[in-house]
């Protein structure tokens, strides 16, 4: 049976769940998306130019080429979100290896209303900063899931791709933690780079089916996520 809300505003999508700061920005970054998507990929040469589009990107960390992170999801809407989630039932995927069965819930099966909020987002932002950072355009979303590690379910990391998802985007929920942070392989001629624990409420954004990844393991507490996998249409 699926999981009915508690405070139904949690399941309407409104600007107020985005971040301050991406909220702010928004039209600008669409404005942006559009010219990728009708002229050519936006690219340094271009923002230069317009005091607007280099005062958009301020909020977004490039951590290695292709790794980005960005604040997408305000702190209140995080917590009204783990509300929601803390009376869901997580279970593992026994399909996956031991290694890589976390605890986790798929919202389209769990909380349809509620999967329906986040992918309204998703096609509204997610897919505007798609279109800036990548120049791709990540219209089929595959899925949102929910995720839990804490130490007793990620003693370890387990390598990993995303093999539904061009564009992946994992959003922090929760930061009372120790350790988690996602580490991204980029090839033999690269360090590792590592992604550390963010802010309530931030995403990274990287191509979840070119770069194998794991999510590091969490010493204390409980670390969690919202994974969304869009597919370039």
């Amino acid at each position: 049976m699926p999981h009915v809300l508690s405070k139904s505003v949690t399941a309407i999508p409104s600007m107020d769940k985005y971040a301050n700061r991406l909220r702010k920005r928004l039209d600008v970054l669409k404005e942006m998306a559009d010219y990728a998507e009708d002229v050519n990929p936006v690219s340094a040469e271009d923002y230069a130019l317009v005091s607007d589009w280099s005062d958009a990107l301020r909020p977004i960390t490039q951590h290695a080429p292709g790794i980005f992170s960005f604040p997408y999801l305000s702190p209140e809407f995080c917590k009204d979100l783990m509300l929601e989630l803390d009376c869901m039932d997580y279970v593992v995927n026994e399909a996956e290896p031991e290694e890589a069965q976390i605890p986790e819930l798929v919202l389209m099966h769990h909380c349809p209303s509620l999967h329906e909020c986040l992918r309204s987002l998703w096609h509204d932002a997610g897919v505007t900063l798609a279109k800036v950072l990548f120049g791709q355009d990540p219209q089929y979303l595959r899925t949102i899931q929910a995720a839990k590690y804490n130490p007793e379910n990620t003693p370890h990391g387990h390598w990993h791709a995303d093999n539904d998802s061009d564009v992946t985007m994992v959003v922090a929920l929760t930061n009372d933690h120790e350790g988690g942070g996602t580490k991204v392989h980029l090839g033999p001629f690269s360090k590792h780079v590592v992604v550390p624990q963010l802010p309530v409420g931030h995403a990274m954004f990287f191509n979840g089916k070119a770069m194998r990844h794991y999510g590091m393991p969490v010493t204390s507490g409980e670390r969690n996520l919202l994974v969304h996998w869009g597919e370039i249409k």
